[in-house]
């Protein structure tokens, strides 16, 4: 079984802040529940999950404790990479977390029960899921995604993977760079090698090849894991996206 960490820390950006009160979007209602319940909830239903942090405002964190949630609180920082810092200095130990964003409601235990299971042996530092487009318009025809166009086919990122504590650590300021072009695939483009660039013009570059760069660059041993769980690619960002959650959510519960 493995610790989880839920990042829910940073204020709202334009435009979900013009959907509420709330000043994270972690506590958006929807169906009754705040985006952050559904994915606790998941993860406590979860046979692959033991331990739960969550990183946050405290004080709103607080209160989920004390309606039952059984987690552990670690304050927010700053940046998304310092958040996940103070998770895994938490933790103190060099093994592999489930890391999952808090605004991805549709997710349920079993879509992570198995996404965990494609990750065995769990032997990498790294298990990143990327999702077909086509996975993504089947179930979800409305959703609106970053793609990027490989070999393989147009292919989006999802909000949940599987990291080894002591590898991040050791690289966090190499991260940064990559973590600030993550929803930008042109720009992530420019910092890779010519023949990869060359590569991808000629619509020949492949979930391996940057896989393969990826593990060079932060002396990394990763897994690209092609996924057909749509939900770990549905995470809450606009108003389309909260939309497309109400209306899922909202019929789940009829």
């Amino acid at each position: 079984m493995f610790d989880a960490v839920v990042l829910a820390g940073g204020a709202l950006k334009e435009p979900l802040s013009e959907c509420g009160d709330e000043k994270n979007k972690a506590f958006i209602e929807v169906e009754g529940k705040s985006l952050l319940a559904y994915i606790l909830e998941a993860l406590e239903q979860s046979s692959a999950v033991e331990r739960i942090i969550v990183v946050g405002p405290p004080e709103e964190l607080e209160n989920y404790k004390q309606s039952g949630f059984n987690i552990t609180v670690v304050p927010e920082t700053a940046s998304m990479l310092e958040n996940l810092e103070a998770a895994f200095r938490e933790g103190s130990e060099d093994k592999l977390y489930l890391v999952a964003t808090a605004d991805i409601p549709l997710v349920r235990a079993g879509d992570i029960d198995t996404l965990v299971k494609m990750c065995e042996p769990h032997d990498q530092d790294l298990y990143y899921p990327v999702v077909e487009r086509e996975k993504c318009l089947e179930k979800y025809p409305e959703v609106e995604r970053t793609y990027v166009r490989l070999k393989d086919g147009y292919m989006t990122g999802g909000n949940i993977c599987l990291m080894r504590s002591g590898w991040f650590l050791k690289n966090l300021q190499s991260l940064e760079l990559f973590v600030s072009y993550r929803k930008k695939p042109l720009k992530l483009l420019r910092i890779l090698p010519p023949s990869l660039i060359l590569k991808y013009f000629c619509k020949r570059l492949s979930v391996k090849d940057l896989e393969r760069y990826l593990a060079k660059l932060f002396n990394l041993n990763a897994r690209a894991l092609l996924c057909s769980v749509a939900e770990i690619a549905v995470d809450v960002d606009k108003k389309s996206d909260l939309a497309l959650v109400k209306k899922h959510l909202a019929e789940k519960k009829d």
